[in-house]
Order: structure tokens, then C-alpha cells, then sequence
């Protein structure tokens, strides 16, 4: 499956203001929350203590606004594999809506699911999310005659439900690391084949085809310092955080699904609408990038230490499409969760806490 849909149709580089139709009583409305969304909306710089990129005590706004503001204006998403939707509601928040359909890499459930996980273990990195219903007839406009429509699921009653993902407003830059980064999140510094790449790609190396590919391409720069240096232990938070959730498409496309919230600012994760597979809850691709990870976040691994997967499937419950995931897809979860813990306790055995427990 392609890893190349590109992130930059999903997050606007000038999020605008609200629409010049929004009433007066409208922004009398929002007035009250404006401090807790400037907590959503905060710079890049904000976040260079080290604090998340989205604080979860914004997220009742955001939420709310995503979950039952009436539509002001729908574009459709340029770009990317699957066809989604750039909403304006009448408050002026802006979201993006990825339906559920039938391309096997766009699984709104993920989307909303990945949300719900990244705040049951604090990390703070994926943009407020919620699924959401909406008819189709106020889509369908935007969708115009486009050839995916065919692949929505559009209910009897003309709905579509969907994952609906608030806008970050800033640019995002997309960090291009170059190659050999796989040592700033190891203790040994060599790794043979990446799996850090497109899954096509690295089956190709595996089984040593021909070919120059992103990953070992000459024409890349060999990685020197992170550009930040809390980068590697961001990355090493991505990887674990992209394993519990299946998550197959973050590498290869120029690390166009790697992106930090400005220049030099907090790595977020977007994109995570291919995991939480329905099939098989252990795959090959992804325990071959859990294994070559070997330094970790001390405080990220007892967030996985403490996570309760009964809790977290009452999160679940909370949204407005529950149940989310299937109680397969959680014993998956809970299955990951363990193979996580099990990995880091070999890696501590084999190199040290010191070594293992980087930061």
C-alpha cells in the first residue's frame, strides 16, 4: 500500500479566520473559550519546553466544536489516495473529514482510535479527533464528480461517518533526516536493512532486489546532528506509539508523514488511518520496526506499563461513532502492549538501563 499521500492537503499552511457569515452571536458564543483555544493554537516556540503539542486540557473545546457545530463551508481535499473533505463550521473551527471507505489504507476508526490512545498515555501528539456523522448531501458538492466517491460507504439514510480531525493552523514542516538516522534511536549503531521505509521497499532489500531506494539512496545526505535535540526521543516515542497502533504508513515519501508543528517544533503524528488492522494483530513489517528500536523514553515505557486496556476501551465508549474498535482489535492492543514491555526488558538485560533508557 502506498506511504505517499501527502500531509500537506490535510494541514493548511494559513488556517485563515473564521468565514465572514459567522454571526455576531456566534462570537459572543466562543468569547468565553478563547484562552483554552489559544492553548490549541499556540506557536512552535510554546512547545520547546517540552510540553505537548496539543495539552489535553484544550481538547473539551476543540471536541465539542468538531462534534456539533453545523457546516459553513466544504472544500475537497487536494491530493492524497483517499477522498476527504476540509470543513469550516459555523464557529469558525476547522477540521478535516476522512469517511469511512473502501480503500484499505483509510481506516477512520484508526484515525479516532490513535486520538484516544496518544491521551491515555499523555503524549499529547495527535490533533484533537472525533468521529462524526454527516449526510452526504452536504458533502456532496465538494466531492463533485470525483471517481472515489464510489468507495465511500454512504449509508441507507444518506449519512457518512467518518474521522474528523481538528486543523493545525501553522505550517508543518516536514523533517527530512537523511540517511542512517535509525542510529540517533539505537544502541548499536548499525542496522543492515531499515525498516523505516515504504513496505514495498523494504521487501525489496529484504530479499536483496536490485535498485536504489529512499532509505539506502546515495543521493540523500548521510544524517548528521537531530535538528532538535529532543528529536530522538520523539522518534523513539513515534515508533512505539505507531506499533500499538499498527500504524503501516508513517515512513518513506521523503518523510512526508513526519512532520513537526513549525520549524524546529514538536514532532506530531498525523496520518494514522492504516492501523488497527482487522486481520492479523502482529505484523511482520511492524515487529522489524519495533525491534530495531533500542533506546526508549523512560516515562513513555511506564505510560505502557500503566496502560489499562479496559480503560481505554471506556474512552472509547465516550465518542459519538462508539465502539471504535472491536474486542479483537483491543486484545491486538493488548497483545502489542506486551510485545513493547517484553522487547524493552530484552533490550535492558542485553545493554543496560543506562544505554536502554536514553532520556
Amino acid at each position: 500500500m502506498s506511504t505517499q499521500r501527502s500531509v500537506r492537503t490535510h494541514w493548511p499552511k494559513n488556517a485563515g479566520k473564521p468565514e465572514s457569515g459567522s454571526t455576531m452571536q456566534g462570537v459572543l458564543r466562543i468569547a468565553p473559550i478563547l484562552p483554552l483555544l489559544a492553548l490549541l493554537w499556540s506557536t512552535p516556540g510554546d512547545a520547546q519546553t517540552g510540553s505537548e503539542p496539543f495539552p489535553a486540557q484544550a481538547d473539551e473545546v476543540a471536541i465539542a466544536a468538531l462534534r456539533t457545530a453545523e457546516i459553513s463551508k466544504v472544500t475537497k481535499g487536494q491530493g492524497g489516495r483517499s477522498l476527504a473533505f476540509k470543513i469550516t463550521l459555523a464557529d469558525g473551527t476547522r477540521g478535516y473529514f476522512k469517511p469511512q471507505q473502501s480503500f484499505s489504507a483509510a481506516h477512520w476508526y484508526s484515525e479516532v482510535a490513535a486520538y484516544y490512545l496518544d491521551r491515555e498515555l499523555g503524549l499529547g501528539r495527535v490533533p484533537p479527533t472525533t468521529g462524526r456523522t454527516f449526510r452526504w448531501s452536504e458533502l456532496k458538492d465538494a466531492a463533485a464528480h470525483d471517481r472515489r466517491v464510489s468507495e465511500l460507504a454512504i449509508a441507507q439514510d444518506g449519512t457518512v461517518r467518518g474521522a474528523f480531525i481538528w486543523w493545525i493552523p501553522e505550517p508543518l514542516k516536514r523533517i527530512r533526516m537523511g540517511r542512517q538516522w535509525e542510529r540517533w534511536v539505537r544502541v548499536q549503531p548499525s542496522l543492515p536493512i531499515s525498516p523505516y521505509q515504504r513496505p514495498v521497499d523494504y521487501r525489496a532489500d529484504l530479499n536483496r532486489r536490485p535498485g536504489i531506494r529512499e532509505a539506502t539512496d546515495p543521493g540523500r545526505p548521510i544524517a548528521g546532528a537531530p535538528d532538535t535535540p529532543g528529536r530522538p526521543a520523539e522518534l523513539s516515542d513515534l515508533i512505539v506509539f505507531d506499533y500499538l497502533t499498527q500504524n503501516v504508513d508513517r515512513w518513506g515519501g521523503d518523510f512526508t508523514n513526519v512532520r513537526s508543528r513549525g520549524p524546529d517544533g514538536p514532532l506530531i503524528y498525523l496520518d494514522n488511518g492504516a492501523g488497527f488492522w482487522l486481520g492479523e494483530q502482529r505484523l511482520g513489517l511492524m515487529e522489524a520496526r519495533l525491534k530495531a528500536l533500542q533506546r526508549f523514553r523512560r516515562s513513555t515505557i511506564e505510560a505502557v506499563r500503566k496502560l489499562d486496556i479496559a480503560r481505554f476501551a471506556e474512552r472509547l465508549r465516550s465518542d459519538p461513532l462508539a465502539p471504535v474498535l472491536n474486542h479483537k482489535q483491543l486484545d491486538g492492543l493488548a497483545l502489542r502492549r506486551r510485545a513493547v514491555l517484553e522487547h524493552v526488558d530484552a533490550m535492558v538485560a542485553r545493554f543496560g538501563e543506562r544505554q536502554v533508557f536514553a532520556w
